[in-house]
């Protein structure tokens, strides 16, 4: 009998709907004189609410669940993944999270890329099956989202809906999914007729899952504008990386929910899921000249287009290009934030670029070339390259200019050649490296400093940086005499172009995107000379240099 009195004690403990005070007091033991009171929030006062709760007020961080299963008053949608879909383990657990008590909890989920971020979000809104709004970071991502969902789902065309300054769709029928970007919601300016029909469509509904993607690289307030516009039962945000240079990121908690889940990179690399990428650090000597100039205090504002177009450095850029192309097949992504240096390189190496004028039809096209024509292998990005581009071809990464120590950046564009690789062929079984990632910096300039400063994310991650000081002792006499700029006078033409560049083109291009700019009608220029100001890793707010211990 008491075998059987302890059985029934087992099958007595709460009832099933737990309610969200029984699920934080879990593991507490049952108060029986204890009463739970249920109460509504006022819409405008839950991220008041939600921020008092946290550590440093209450203490007591609240959960957000959607009881999707029983909500009859939001039409279901008939969604279902693919007979073929089979999700990774890592990217199960990271649902089970979510989802783990048959309800869906609002949060973030930190994947990185390459490792089916996308697939994690498609499942979800298949999970959810109800009306979803996809917010992503630029319309290339929009389209590449409705891709995603076509791929893994069973939703036909009409199911699917952009909004973009290009694509202004309406689902059919009660629920659907719609894609659009944070600037698109956000606009606050005078919309056309047709855009203010879809956003009326967008802010009349409630929607059953809000899905951000990349959102640790929209700055607070407009997450805050996102929020209040649309509602939402059920929020999730992606990102590869949960930093911000501004100190920021812990809005994000009380703004979305809590991390719910993250995967360690290097389990991942382990298991075959993302590709193993050595990280090298190539140190070029200034020239002389170059050197001269880059020390004079009325050079200041140039310093950063003398560091970059350090002829060392383009030769350097040549030959791990032409290594690269030519020795191994390789598919070669080259980042420069300052597009004075992007033209230049790209132009003179007869490459593709794509910054932020670059129309969405002209990116679509270089893209498409660069995965499919065997003859395009390399391609040169500006920062619109750091977030959700889909390159998946790509397994050389090579950075001449950069965001100054932004350690968000650096993860990023790691990124877009994590993707699992085939093996190439020829390439053996212990050919243990199959990416590859450069960051060219000139000797003895601030360059140094931000580079250490940037890499502190990924050597956090467990990846280690080799210092490469030699490499251009690698390449024969006649290689080096065809290359650019390995001459004197080359190098001094060079060097007066450079000091005569305007101050506009010698700074950090200023990326808007391209969706307000179709929304704008004056959308000015989109580069500006760079200040420490406007080198946060988020726009909006200033860069911080914290001092440790």
């Amino acid at each position: 009998g008491g075998s059987g009195g302890g059985g029934d004690k087992e099958r007595q403990p709460r009832p099933k709907k737990a309610t969200l005070f029984e699920q934080l007091a879990e593991g507490e033991v049952e108060d029986p004189e204890r009463e739970v009171h249920a109460f509504e929030v006022q819409s405008d006062q839950v991220e008041r609410v939600k921020q008092r709760c946290l550590p440093g007020g209450l203490n007591y961080p609240m959960l957000e669940e959607y009881d999707f299963k029983h909500d009859t008053q939001n039409a279901d949608l008939s969604i279902e993944l693919k007979p073929h879909v089979k999700l990774r383990p890592y990217q199960e657990k990271s649902l089970s999270k979510m989802f783990g008590n048959g309800r869906a909890r609002s949060g973030i989920i930190v994947l990185p890329c390459g490792a089916g971020k996308s697939l994690v979000g498609v499942s979800a809104a298949a999970r959810v099956k109800k009306s979803c709004l996809v917010l992503c970071t630029s319309s290339v991502s929009v389209d590449q989202w409705k891709h995603q969902f076509q791929l893994w789902t069973n939703l036909q065309d009409h199911q699917v809906s952009r909004f973009t300054s290009e694509s202004k769709e309406h689902f059919t029928g009660l629920s659907g999914i719609c894609i659009t970007t944070f600037t698109m919601i956000a606009f606050s300016g005078k919309r056309s007729a047709e855009s203010e029909e879809v956003m009326r469509m967008i802010q009349d509904r409630e929607w059953g899952l809000l899905l951000m993607d990349e959102v640790h690289v929209v700055p607070a307030q407009m997450f805050r504008k996102v929020i209040s516009i649309t509602h939402s039962h059920c929020k999730l945000g992606l990102t590869a990386t949960l930093v911000r240079e501004d100190e920021r990121i812990g809005d994000l908690n009380f703004l979305i929910g809590p991390k719910l889940y993250e995967a360690n990179w290097l389990d991942l690399t382990r298991a075959g899921h993302i590709a193993n990428v050595q990280c090298a650090e190539v140190w070029c000597p200034m020239t002389k000249e170059f050197f001269r100039e880059y020390l004079k205090k009325e050079n200041g504002p140039r310093r950063q287009l003398l560091y970059v177009m350090n002829p060392n450095k383009f030769m350097a850029t040549q030959f791990l290009i032409e290594y690269h192309e030519r020795v191994r097949g390789d598919k070669v992504i080259v980042f420069s934030d300052n597009i004075w240096a992007l033209r230049e390189y790209a132009m003179r190496l007869g490459k593709p670029f794509i910054y932020g004028p670059t129309g969405h039809g002209e990116r679509t096209r270089v893209l498409h070339a660069f995965k499919h024509d065997p003859n395009v292998n390399t391609v040169f990005l500006s920062k619109v390259g750091d977030n959700s581009l889909d390159i998946p071809e790509a397994n050389v990464l090579i950075q001449i200019s950069s965001h100054a120590g932004s350690r968000r950046q650096e993860a990023q564009r790691l990124g877009r050649i994590l993707r699992a690789k085939r093996g190439r062929p020829g390439g053996g079984a212990d050919d243990e490296f199959n990416a590859f990632f450069y960051t060219l910096v000139s000797r003895d300039t601030q360059e140094m400093y931000y580079s250490t400063k940037r890499q502190q994310f990924l050597i956090d991650q467990g990846y280690s940086f080799k210092v490469i000081t030699n490499l251009l002792d690698a390449a024969e006499e006649s290689q080096l005499a065809h290359y650019h700029f390995s001459t004197q006078a080359e190098q001094l033409d060079l060097l007066a172009r450079v000091l005569s560049a305007g101050l506009d083109e010698a700074g950090v291009e200023a990326v808007g995107d391209a969706d307000a700019d179709g929304l704008v009608a004056a959308a000015g220029v989109r580069r500006r000379p760079g200040s420490m100001s406007a080198l946060s890793g988020a726009n909006g707010y200033s860069y911080l240099e914290f001092k440790s211990g």
